[in-house]
């Protein structure tokens, strides 16, 4: 199983230091509008964990999706 780019992540805290107000809006937005699309096609909200590659967790997180894939 090889990693691969599924997901866009934004750190609240890097958003709010490196977006005006405007492009805070405007992201939330594009958020909102992705959210009510998954709705609308009976998808249920995304809830996931993000686990930072500094973090000690990072590899045994990891381990375990490889782990899960393999079954």
């Amino acid at each position: 199983m090889a990693k691969e780019n599924r997901y866009v992540v934004f750190k609240i805290k890097d958003m709010k230091q490196s977006l005006t107000i405007s492009e805070q809006k405007t992201l939330q937005q594009l958020s909102d509008k992705v959210d009510k699309y998954r709705v609308g096609i009976k998808k249920t909200p995304l809830k996931c964990v993000v686990v930072e590659h500094d973090w000690p967790e990072y590899e045994p997180t990891w381990n375990a999706i490889l782990r899960n894939g393999e079954r």
